[in-house]
């Protein structure tokens, strides 16, 4: 899951940890878009509210831990979103809390009904932390809490480095030579972990950097190129894939999501 929050800080496990504050504007509602990482988010605010895959209906989280989803969560807000959201890395959830990212799905869960003790302190000290240290002081949290007995299985690992370093540009024929081991050993090993296949995640990668490049105002025909796409249109049908919009509505979307007061 993507959230619409820029700045931030990273660590070991942690792809980006990033504190935010938005008020005055109008509630309304934002697209959390799906990612190559686990989102956790630390409400403190209202509560986040979310709809989308796994949910029954619109579920409120104070500490929110979303696995990798194929379709955006939408975010329900008042006007006001106040909190730290951390990119978790799959490779770091068994760390967190005992089982691989394969156990979350793409679904959103409680923190506090995987990790109790975990939830409380970090709630507790990013809330009492001033807002300019709270993506720190959550960053460095969870770093204290990722030692476990539970190794990531390394193949699967190796593997999902390999495809993150190159923006999921890989074949599974590159990956199993590398590898060393059968394609139907190393893709049971892979989707145990991961919770998909390893063609799965080169296009959720693949994607997740053409979104980032286009959000950045690269034209969308340079975006396919230089992301490997067939061409334009192949992208546009990737992008609609994963957002249910083209890439130009979906940039419409982005520019409204957030009216001032």
């Amino acid at each position: 899951m993507e959230f619409r929050y820029l700045r931030g800080v990273s660590a070991p496990g942690i792809a980006r940890a990033a504190a935010y504050d938005i008020t005055g504007v109008l509630p309304g509602t934002h697209l959390a878009v799906p990612s190559p990482t686990l989102t956790m988010i630390i409400d403190l605010g209202h509560g986040l509210d979310l709809t989308g895959p796994g949910l029954p209906g619109l579920t409120t989280f104070r500490l929110c831990l979303s696995g990798m989803h194929p379709t955006p969560y939408l975010v329900h807000h008042d006007g006001l979103q106040r909190g730290v959201q951390v990119d978790v890395r799959p490779s770091l959830v068994r760390a967190l809390t005992g089982a691989p990212a394969a156990e979350l799905g793409g679904e959103a869960v409680e923190l506090d009904d995987l990790r109790p003790g975990l939830a409380a302190e970090l709630y507790g000290r990013v809330a009492a932390a001033p807002e300019a240290h709270r993506e720190a002081v959550a960053a460095a949290v969870l770093a204290r809490h990722a030692v476990s007995d539970h190794e990531v299985q390394p193949d699967a690992a190796a593997a999902w480095t390999y495809l993150a370093a190159r923006g999921g540009a890989v074949t599974v024929a590159e990956l199993v030579e590398r590898s060393g081991w059968s394609a139907r050993y190393l893709a049971m090993k892979f989707t145990a972990e991961f919770g998909m296949g390893i063609k799965q995640a080169a296009r959720l990668m693949r994607f997740d950097a053409a979104r980032r490049e286009l959000e950045a105002g690269v034209s969308a025909a340079d975006v396919a190129v230089r992301r490997g796409y067939a061409d334009q249109a192949h992208l546009s049908r990737e992008v609609r894939s994963f957002l249910g919009l083209s890439p130009s509505a979906y940039l419409a979307r982005r520019r409204t999501e957030f009216t001032p007061v």
